[in-house]
């Protein structure tokens, strides 16, 4: 279903006029007040009073609003009546009429869905890891649930597995965005602050957290071995497929029962590849701490060697250029300004210096294919009779056997030196007559013997070659 389909299509039009801020302020205000309520829904009077008294200390001396003829609000209440207007015209809220004839205001579930979304963003709330493992390990070990194991079971652990990798995902994305922050211009006593910022606000925190009290290690090999357990045990499968049918309004058996199959699959990978989400935070987490000290390192060089003197000049031609602002590289200063910025590469003729030169090929039109392309059906024949001649003569287990029952025929057992040792393809079969009679998979057993045989230059120890009972 299309979102625009369930919120008007100018749901977000409030929130991208000049008075976002003021939307956002009395769309939370609105929000909270609904919380002492058994519904959304508060007497319009209340709505108004508090935004009103919202007004009062704002500093917001009159609003003008252009979509409709240039309104102008300029005390509290007739600014409270427009911003109230205006969120009903746009769907955020509908207006009932109570039973007491007063005028209550409503809010609609999907407003009230993102607002909370504006909450939690606006407030920055950390992921506690280990809380949703130990829920979602809780909820596997809880025997009275598997009464019903896709309502209390299974649908749990899914959603508490896709919050616990969406927190892990945020902080992947936080890291990136401090390191980002950390190549902007910056000074080295705000890089060195930001340093520390990001120690207490992500690596001291939530990083270091995952690293050791929330450590998904502690059950992860629980938590996969008891969802196998669910997938292996026919008779629950059964009852979880059909709460699933019935929760999820699944018309087709087969399909619910491969749909829970794969959900079930996910939440086990997503547990199997938390590896590779931890590997690539300490990557960031690493590249950020180590571009902050470098970035800080090269800022405070204040030595004569190569690199202090480098890290001078770049300070000071950052000095001169930011004394104006109306300056650039392109203005007539001072050449010797300009000439630093000539950098061309120099080099001297060594032993590491010396490649070789990549020839260039050119490019030509390829040939057309001919008509005669293929095998025909005789030269096909002959190939497959040729093919099937060098499978038979290979020394696979098969032709072993099948050679051995040639020779037994209706005796019991023989001896590998009654077998013809003529060439060194016979000797090689009954090397592989002695390996292969080791085998359980094959129709004959072979017994060493102590005496050696010698035949045609060839010396081997005897054995005894007898058909399996």
């Amino acid at each position: 279903m299309n979102l625009f389909q369930i919120v008007p299509e100018n749901f977000f039009k409030p929130l991208t006029s000049k008075y976002k801020n003021t939307y956002i302020d009395c769309l939370l205000l609105i929000y909270n007040t609904y919380k002492s309520e058994l519904s959304f829904g508060v007497d319009k009077e209340i709505i108004i009073a508090e935004l009103e008294n919202y007004f009062d200390s704002a500093s917001i001396t009159e609003m003008i609003f252009d979509e409709d003829d240039h309104e102008i609000a300029r005390d509290s209440r007739a600014k409270a009546n427009a911003i109230i207007r205006r969120l009903k015209d746009s769907g955020w809220i509908e207006y009932e009429l109570a039973n007491d004839f007063k005028v209550k205001v409503n809010l609609f579930d999907y407003a009230a869905t993102t607002i909370e979304s504006f909450q939690k963003i606006i407030k920055n709330e950390e992921l506690e890891y280990q809380s949703l493992v130990s829920q979602i390990h809780a909820t596997l070990l809880n025997r009275d649930g598997y009464s019903k194991p896709y309502e209390y079971i299974i649908k749990r652990v899914l959603e508490n597995t896709e919050e616990l990798m969406v927190g892990l995902k945020k902080l992947n994305t936080n890291i990136k965005k401090y390191i980002d922050a950390i190549t902007n211009e910056k000074s080295a006593g705000e890089i060195v602050q930001d340093f520390f910022i990001y120690h207490k606000d992500i690596g001291s925190k939530a990083y270091h957290r995952i690293k050791t009290s929330d450590n998904i290690s502690h059950f992860r090999s629980s938590i996969i071995e008891n969802l196998y357990a669910i997938l292996n045990d026919q008779h629950l499968m059964h009852r979880a497929v059909q709460g699933y049918i019935e929760l999820e309004q699944i018309a087709d058996q087969v399909e619910a029962q491969d749909l829970l199959r794969s959900k079930i699959l996910s939440i086990i990978a997503a547990f199997r590849n938390y590896d590779d989400i931890i590997a690539e935070i300490d990557y960031k987490n690493a590249k950020y701490i180590g571009s902050a000290v470098a970035r800080a390192k090269f800022l405070l060089t204040n030595t004569n060697n190569a690199e202090g003197k480098i890290s001078k000049i770049l300070a000071y031609l950052a000095d001169e250029f930011n004394a104006d602002d109306t300056i650039n590289l392109n203005d007539d200063v001072d050449d010797a300004l300009l000439g630093i910025f000539n950098i061309f590469p120099q080099g001297f003729i060594d032993s590491d210096s010396l490649y070789v030169v990549p020839i260039s090929r050119k490019m030509s039109l390829p040939e057309a294919l001919g008509d005669n392309l293929g095998l025909s059906d005789a030269e096909r024949a002959l190939r497959k009779l040729a093919l099937q001649e060098r499978s038979k003569n290979r020394f696979s287990r098969k032709n072993i056997n099948q050679y051995v029952e040639t020779i037994l025929h209706e005796k019991r057992a023989v001896l590998a030196s009654t077998l013809p040792l003529e060439s060194k393809r016979d000797l090689i079969r009954v090397i592989f007559i002695s390996l292969y009679g080791r085998d359980k998979k094959s129709i004959y057993k072979t017994t060493p013997l102590d005496e050696t045989i010698a035949a045609n230059e060839f010396r081997f120890r005897d054995f005894i070659i007898e058909r399996c009972e």
